[in-house]
């Protein structure tokens, strides 16, 4: 018997991706100039662009502002007021500090000023450090750890676990295909969870109200059950509201997932070969 190949939420092609952020596309442009005559001369180019050279171009924006930002705080009243030139040299101060600690820094720590600093000296030792980074992103993602958050950013492994355990088997069950169907396991793997947190803390309130009742009985202080206080129902009513609020988006997301498989377009393969339709994994043979 055949072991089914076990995928996970979010895998990332990364030649694949590679290959899309980098494919060339020729862009014309058109300038406008006047020649010495005074008449309008237009000049069309033709330039080369990609996704990661515009991403590129946006880093270098966001490292320039960050090192102006700083600039203008040390001119401010807060910064001591200082001129131009001084608080140019208290930035390449601070930078250069900055360039003695970064590369121990976590990604999700590093900001546009960390950037700003190791740029001063190498434009391509920055995006360097960006592409660290965006592969930190990516590994969040595709562990679970960014979906697991919901749990807390300081949380304890076992809840974790848990979390991931429950994203494991959804995702063992639908074979998710691409960041939609994966981003939906997630959503469905947060709702589970919260619905089963607040499934337990209305078991909780209920269960502590109606024992602090009973031994109020077996005391003798109390002739037969009471209404709960509005506070105590008011506490319980919400915890199930939520449980069952939970339930429902769990229950939509699971229908907008099947939706999504049913309505999905029609595949035909004229060769022989593993062809992946919905959840199923149909081999196809070749007619002789």
């Amino acid at each position: 018997m055949q072991e089914t190949k076990r995928k996970r939420p979010f895998y990332i092609d990364r030649d694949k991706r590679k290959a899309r952020r980098n494919e060339l596309r020729r862009v014309e442009r058109t300038y406008g100039q006047t020649d010495k005559d005074g008449n309008k001369v237009e000049n069309k180019r033709f330039i080369e662009k990609s996704v990661e050279r515009a991403e590129s171009l946006q880093i270098v924006q966001e490292m320039a502002r960050a090192f102006a930002s700083t600039m203008e705080f040390y001119k401010s009243d807060w910064g001591g007021i200082k001129v131009h030139d001084e608080a140019i040299e208290k930035v390449l101060s601070l930078n250069e500090s900055r360039r003695e600690y970064v590369e121990g820094l976590q990604p999700e720590k590093v900001d546009w000023s960390h950037l700003a600093a190791v740029a001063e000296i190498d434009v391509n030792d920055s995006l360097s450090l960006w592409v660290r980074v965006r592969e930190a992103a990516d590994e969040e993602l595709e562990s679970g750890r960014r979906a697991a958050q919901v749990t807390g950013t300081r949380t304890e492994p076992y809840p974790m676990a848990q979390f991931l355990a429950i994203r494991d088997s959804f995702a063992d069950q639908w074979q998710p295909n691409g960041g939609i169907e994966s981003a939906m396991i997630d959503m469905m793997t947060i709702a589970f969870s919260l619905q089963m947190y607040w499934s337990t803390i209305a078991y909780q309130r209920s269960f502590r109200l109606h024992n602090d009742q009973e031994k109020e009985l077996n005391r003798y202080e109390n002739k037969g059950w009471k209404s709960p206080y509005q506070h105590e129902a008011g506490a319980i009513d919400q915890a199930h509201r939520l449980a069952d609020g939970y339930n429902r988006q769990f229950l939509r997301v699971l229908r907008q997932l099947r939706d999504l498989r049913r309505y999905a377009p029609v595949i035909i393969q004229n060769n022989g070969g593993q062809v992946n339709v919905g959840a199923q994994q149909i081999n196809v043979q070749k007619s002789e």
